[in-house]
C-alpha cells in the first residue's frame, strides 16, 4: 500500500524587526482593539496626571492660606473643691463624672461641732452686751453726780459770797467801833461785842470757802470716775464688736459645713466618702467646668500671619473627627519650653537649634459640652485648623497649572508603544 503522508497546517510566524510591531502582523479587528486600549489607556493616565497637578495645586493654595497642629488639646480650668472647715462627713451627694450645676449641694458634713461654737460665741456677745448696758448706766449715773457736784458747788460759791460781804461788814463795823471807843462814844462792851461779830463773820467766810473747795475736788472726783466708766464703756463695747466678730465667724463656719459646687460642671477625682474626718482646705474633688478652650502649640514659624480674631476649625478626636467652629483669641509672649518646670540652658557650647512650639489660646463659637454625649475635657486632642488668609487661586498659578497639564497631555499623547516615540511624531 502506499503510504500516505499527513501535512501540517501553515503556521503563522511574526517576526519582530526593529522597525516591526504586533499591531502590525495582527488582524485587523485585534489592531483595532489593541489601539482603542492603548487609547483609553492614555486618556486615563493624562486624568490622573491632570489630578495631580490640580491636587497639588490646591494643597499648595491652601497650605498658604491655613496652618494645622497636631499638636493641640483641649484645657479648661480645674477647680479643686475642698472644705473650708474640718469635721466628719456627714452625706455625698456626688458621685464620679457627675454633673452638677452652681450652688448646688455636694458634701455635708456633721455640724454639731460647729452648732456648739455658734451657741458659745452667742452667749458670750450676750454677755458682753450686758456688761456694756451695766457700764453705760454706771457712766449716766457718774454723770449726774458730777452735775449734781456742780449743783452743790455753784450753791457754796453763792453762800460763800454772801459770808464774804457778811465779813466785809463785819470788819467795816469793827474799824468804826475801834474809832469810836478812842473817842470814848461806846463801851468796851460794844467794842467787844463788835470784835466778836468780825471774827464770826470771818470764821463763816473761810469756813465756807474750804467747803467750796472741797466740793470742786468732789466735782473733779467725779469727772474722774465719769472718764473711767468711759474708758470701762470703750472696752466693753469693743468687746461686743469682737464677739459679733466671733459669732459671725461661728456662723460662717456652720454653713461651710454644707460644701456646694462653686461652678457647673463634672465630678472627676472624687476622693470623699461618708464617714471620713477631713482637715481643712483637703481636697474632696475636682470639678471640670463646661466652659473650655483649645490650646494648639504651633511651629514658630507657622504663626507669622496668625493673628486673634481669626476663624478656626477645630476637629475633635473623640468625637470622630466632628468641626467645630472656634476663632483665634490671643498668642502666648513666648515658647512653651521657656515657661516649663525646668526651662532649656543654651549656653553649653553644644545648642542643636530646635523648631519651637507657641501656644495659641483658641475659643470655640459653638458650644461644644451641650449635647449630651462625651464631655469634653482637659487633655483631650484636637486638630484645629486656622484660616490665615483666603486662598489664592491667581491666574498666574491656574495658568501655570494649566500649562503643566497640557503638556504632560502632549507628552503622554506622544508615546508610542514600548514607552517609545511615535514614527509619525518622528517624522
Amino acid at each position: 500500500m502506499p503510504q500516505q503522508v499527513e501535512l501540517e497546517p501553515p503556521q503563522t510566524r511574526v517576526s519582530v524587526g526593529a522597525g516591526s510591531s504586533n499591531a502590525a502582523n495582527a488582524p485587523m479587528p485585534d489592531r483595532r482593539k489593541l489601539s482603542a486600549r492603548r487609547l483609553f489607556a492614555k486618556v486615563i493616565l493624562a486624568s490622573l496626571f491632570a489630578i495631580v497637578v490640580l491636587v497639588g495645586l490646591i494643597y499648595l493654595v491652601n497650605s498658604e492660606a491655613f496652618q494645622s497642629t497636631d499638636d493641640a488639646f483641649i484645657d479648661g480650668h480645674i477647680i479643686m473643691v475642698s472644705s473650708k472647715v474640718a469635721g466628719q462627713v456627714q452625706t455625698v451627694h456626688v458621685d464620679d463624672n457627675q454633673t452638677v450645676d452652681k450652688g448646688d449641694l455636694v458634701v455635708e458634713l456633721d455640724p454639731r461641732d460647729v452648732n456648739a461654737a455658734e451657741r458659745q460665741k452667742s452667749a458670750a456677745l450676750e454677755s458682753t452686751q450686758a456688761q456694756a448696758a451695766a457700764a453705760q448706766a454706771g457712766l449716766n449715773e457718774a454723770i449726774t453726780h458730777v452735775k449734781t457736784q456742780q449743783a452743790t458747788v455753784e450753791s457754796d460759791r453763792a453762800t460763800a459770797a454772801a459770808d464774804a460781804a457778811q465779813n466785809e461788814k463785819a470788819q467795816s463795823d469793827l474799824k468804826r467801833f475801834e474809832e469810836l471807843y478812842r473817842t470814848r462814844v461806846v463801851s468796851p462792851q460794844d467794842l467787844d461785842q463788835a470784835r466778836a461779830a468780825a471774827k464770826a463773820a470771818q470764821a463763816t467766810y473761810d469756813a465756807e470757802e474750804k467747803k467750796v473747795a472741797s466740793d470742786e475736788a468732789l466735782v473733779a472726783e467725779a469727772r474722774a470716775q465719769v472718764d473711767a466708766i468711759g474708758a470701762l464703756v470703750k472696752s466693753v463695747n469693743a468687746q461686743i464688736h469682737q464677739s459679733d466678730a466671733n459669732l459671725a465667724t461661728a456662723r460662717l463656719n456652720q454653713s461651710y459645713t454644707e460644701v456646694r459646687a462653686p461652678e457647673s460642671g463634672w465630678v472627676t477625682q472624687k476622693a470623699v466618702e461618708p464617714g471620713a474626718y477631713i482637715q481643712t482646705g483637703q481636697s474632696l474633688f475636682a470639678l471640670v467646668p463646661k466652659n473650655v478652650w483649645v490650646t494648639a502649640n504651633f511651629k514658630e514659624d507657622q504663626i507669622s500671619r496668625m493673628r486673634p480674631g481669626q476663624e478656626v476649625e477645630v476637629a475633635v478626636d473623640a468625637l470622630h473627627g466632628k468641626k467645630f467652629r472656634a476663632h483665634v483669641d490671643s498668642i502666648q509672649a513666648g515658647s512653651g519650653a521657656r515657661f516649663s518646670l525646668l526651662p532649656p540652658q543654651n549656653a553649653t557650647g553644644n545648642y542643636v537649634k530646635v523648631v519651637q512650639r507657641i501656644p495659641v489660646k483658641i475659643l470655640f463659637d459653638e458650644p461644644v459640652n451641650t449635647n449630651g454625649g462625651i464631655p469634653l475635657g482637659p487633655g483631650e486632642s484636637v486638630v484645629p485648623t486656622v484660616k490665615v488668609s483666603d486662598p489664592n487661586f491667581s491666574p498666574v498659578n491656574v495658568g501655570i497649572a494649566l500649562a503643566i497639564i497640557a503638556a504632560g497631555v502632549i507628552f503622554i499623547a506622544s508615546r508610542g508603544r514600548n514607552g517609545r516615540p511615535s514614527s509619525q511624531h518622528l517624522l
